[in-house]
């Protein structure tokens, strides 16, 4: 049909719209700049180590580096935030774009209407701006259904190479990726103890397997150069097993946390944010699943793999005890996905409810109204998320996020710099915990003589440091500085301790010449 093809580039470039723009705006999230200083090290160097301390796979920094040698960035201090968020963003409407994989799958209608409401997501289109994982996961797992379908449907071996690739792109990607195999096996079980899975293709899985090794093996032993870097990433799992259990880590939170922001989550007197166009147009694609009251071209088959799949998904993550909400992402795909279904089957039911044909499109032109009320309040809360509310700490998806006020001090560091007649080289101690150390790394990278020390002790007094940030500790504060206060988030402040000589030397580049009144 014609129309897709149009319809999918339209799409594409309302995704666009709410992805592309003031991309440096937001300030780094700290986890934003632990990413881009992992990338940093590649970039220079050449080299990657897997490291499982809240770096993941390798894929993210891999992939940046197109983007870093289109900019000219030759190292870490030349790269900005454009270099970093355009990786997801390029991801997120690759998303978008690749949806009619599925329209074998889900009819084409509903493979639109998903399309539509991925490019709307609010949650879709900020994490599509934010420098981690979880967008290219989410990518390279929907690759892995959709390209594993097309496989079993024709019994290609091309389809099942790429679904094997994409299946070991999403481990060398995030570990988090074991519970999405979990959740598509226990669907295809589902589907074969429901009599809509007749047949495994074994030769074509074993192919698949064995491609999802051969990748996930390349990129964890840095091409061949690092061959302990798999088994690290075999042996990360007792971390991740121990923090998924909520111990040592204050991301715990009760079950239906996600299911909140799905729904309805509002604080602090913020507005309201929901997902509840994907997700109760999704129980809608479920109960049409449920029921065999299909649209036009959606294979029942796959349509139920997709349903227990999306369930499955979405009861392993809220069964896990650390949350945070960049991770909903998996499944909120899968509602979206069902919301297609959802939204076809309505529109198609207002069709089909009578033989008359006027009163047939009467119907479906109603429904279509109904359908695009809430269409449009999901893309204006879409456009508030990514813009006004951006950093707001009443954003859900704004987690622990660098607030604003944190660029004052990296402009005032900028000034002080230029006051001081080293420059650049100025040297800087920064004396805080690692939790309120970042994102300071990836700001101050064009510094070269900055040191990092978690307590005051062992700090070296020579060379004079130039300037002190520290965590906001009246102790701190020593005779001879003056301080200032900024926010880190919104319960963290820093403190910056300047030198009297230099403070009164940058006072000097503020004082404004005396009038000429002659």
């Amino acid at each position: 049909m014609k129309w897709m093809p149009v319809a999918m580039l339209a799409l594409l470039a309302l995704a666009a719209s709410l992805r592309l723009p003031r991309l440096a705006e937001r300030p780094m999230h700290h986890d934003e700049a632990n990413q881009a200083y992992r990338f940093g090290i590649l970039l220079e160097r050449g080299t990657y180590h897997y490291d499982a301390n809240d770096h993941h796979g390798p894929t993210l920094y891999y992939l940046t580096l197109p983007s870093a040698w289109l900019a000219g960035a030759r190292n870490f201090a030349q790269t900005n935030e454009a270099t970093y968020r355009i990786v997801p963003v390029c991801f997120g409407l690759l998303l978008i774009l690749c949806t009619p994989l599925l329209r074998n799958g889900t009819g084409r209608l509903a493979a639109a209407a998903a399309a539509l409401f991925a490019a709307i997501s609010p949650a879709m289109a900020y994490y599509s701006r934010f420098y981690i994982q979880e967008t290219l996961l989410l990518f390279f797992t929907f690759l892995a259904i959709a390209a594993g379908w097309r496989s079993v449907r024709t019994g290609s071996r091309g389809w099942a190479l790429a679904a094997g690739l994409a299946a070991g792109l999403m481990f060398a990607t995030k570990e988090t990726a074991v519970l999405a195999y979990a959740a598509m096996a226990g669907a295809v079980l589902a589907c074969m103890a429901a009599g809509r899975a007749r047949h495994l293709p074994l030769r074509n899985m074993a192919l698949a397997g064995g491609a999802a090794l051969a990748v996930a093996y390349l990129l964890f032993s840095s091409f061949l150069t690092h061959p302990g870097g798999p088994l690290d990433a075999i042996l990360a799992f007792k971390g991740y097993l121990s923090r998924g259990s909520g111990l040592g880590t204050v991301h715990v939170h009760p079950w239906y946390f996600y299911l909140e922001m799905l729904v309805r989550y509002r604080f602090d007197g913020g507005p309201v944010w929901s997902e509840g166009l994907a997700f109760g147009l999704g129980i809608a694609g479920c109960a049409a699943i449920a029921t065999r009251n299909l649209p036009r071209g959606c294979d029942s088959g796959f349509a139920g793999f997709l349903m227990a799949y999306t369930l499955l998904l979405t009861a392993i993550y809220s069964a896990i005890p650390y949350k945070t909400p960049w991770c909903l992402l998996s499944f909120l795909h899968g509602w979206i996905l069902l919301a297609g279904i959802g939204a076809a089957a309505l529109l198609e039911g207002c069709w089909n409810a009578t033989p008359k044909r006027g009163l047939a499109r009467t119907a479906t032109t109603a429904a279509l109204v109904l359908l695009l009320m809430p269409v449009a309040g999901t893309l204006r809360l879409a456009q508030r998320t990514v813009s006004t509310y951006a950093a707001d700490y009443r954003n859900p998806y704004a987690y622990a996020q660098t607030v604003p006020d944190f660029m004052r001090l990296v402009r005032r560091v900028g000034e002080l710099a230029a006051a001081d007649a080293k420059g650049i080289e100025i040297h800087i101690q920064v004396i805080a915990a690692p939790d309120q150390t970042w994102p300071l790394p990836f700001y101050l990278r064009r510094y070269p003589n900055v040191g990092y020390w978690a307590e005051g002790e062992g700090v070296p007094k020579w060379p004079r440091p130039g300037l002190i940030i520290s965590a906001a500790d009246p102790a701190a504060d020593e005779e001879g500085f003056v301080t200032e206060y900024y926010g880190l988030r919104p319960d963290t402040l820093l403190a910056l301790h300047i030198p009297r000589p230099l403070w009164e030397a940058f006072l000097a580049t503020r004082a404004q010449p005396t009038p000429d009144c002659r």
